[in-house]
């Protein structure tokens, strides 16, 4: 893969540095990440908080506004029953009609709200998404990144984390700004992890550690790496760290088949077009 067709967010390069063969199983080969509660029950948090504060009115909807808004934007995907279903919208009710009361009587507009951004890096661009940026009263602003965790994760695994570090990168190429204070909000225990703008060379780092990624992956270096979240993880049947029976061979073979002539179909189709681009002078 050539670093200048490469673009990289940041739950793309966690998921390289978790395991390489895992990234490409789902960037590269375009496999399906299998649905799951947690990740229905975050979708639909997260687009309920973006409804609540992209509304562009200066005072918040009421609760049961918010609520209805949740169940309109509900995500089905994942869940075992309909029982395992009601149970997860119950708790996202729950969680929602918290923070509600918490933040209702301080609501603020925000400067963004899902705010994505593209930066040209060294070779390849880095994407992402921002899930609010508040200014406060003083002129100072903070980056807001909602996590839906059942527990707050180590300090450590957080001050090693890259996605604050990217998002000020990010803050600084939309507005020219510098955010006073980038926050994880854990809206299920109601917990914050915020940290200080990171200097220079924690930057450098992360730029650095960005760059390791994308050269690994523009190498064709998609080795397994086996880990402790292998269980839950949507390609353990395709994976050559697991063994598998002979019929999951079998399916294996004939998933590869079919993704090597879906890209020499896509190869065929790109040259295709490159031609006539080339013939309207639009390609050199």
């Amino acid at each position: 893969m050539d670093m200048d067709d490469l673009r990289l967010s940041y739950t793309a390069v966690s998921a390289y540095e978790r395991c390489p063969l895992s990234y490409r199983f789902q960037y590269v080969d375009g496999l399906e990440v299998a649905p799951s509660p947690h990740l229905s029950f975050g979708r639909s948090l997260h687009a309920a908080l973006e409804w609540l504060y992209g509304r562009d009115l200066p005072v918040p909807p009421s609760l049961e506004e918010l609520l209805s808004q949740l169940e309109s934007c509900w995500v089905s995907e994942g869940y075992a029953d309909p029982e395992e279903e009601r149970s997860y919208f119950l708790h996202a009710r729950e969680v929602l009609e918290r923070y509600y009361l918490r933040h209702a009587a301080d609501f603020r507009l925000p400067v963004a709200v899902e705010q994505r951004f593209e930066i040209p890096m060294d070779g390849y661009v880095l994407t992402g998404v921002i899930d609010r940026v508040d200014r406060h009263p003083d002129g100072s602003y903070e980056v807001v990144d909602y996590k839906t965790n059942r527990k707050l994760p180590e300090i450590s695994r957080l001050r090693n984390d890259l996605q604050l570090p990217i998002y000020q990168m990010a803050s600084r190429e939309l507005w020219g700004i510098t955010p006073s204070k980038l926050t994880f909000y854990y809206l299920v225990i109601e917990q914050r992890f915020s940290t200080r703008p990171f200097d220079t060379p924690s930057l450098q780092a992360v730029r650095e550690r960005l760059r390791r990624v994308a050269e690994g992956i523009s190498s064709g270096n998609f080795q397994p790496a086996p880990n402790r979240l292998c269980p839950w993880c949507s390609f353990r049947d395709v994976c050559p760290a697991f063994p598998t029976s002979g019929d999951a061979r079998e399916e294996l073979l004939a998933r590869h088949r079919a993704l090597v002539k879906r890209r020499e179909s896509l190869d065929r189709m790109i040259r295709e077009l490159e031609e006539v681009l080339r013939e309207e002078g639009l390609l050199e």
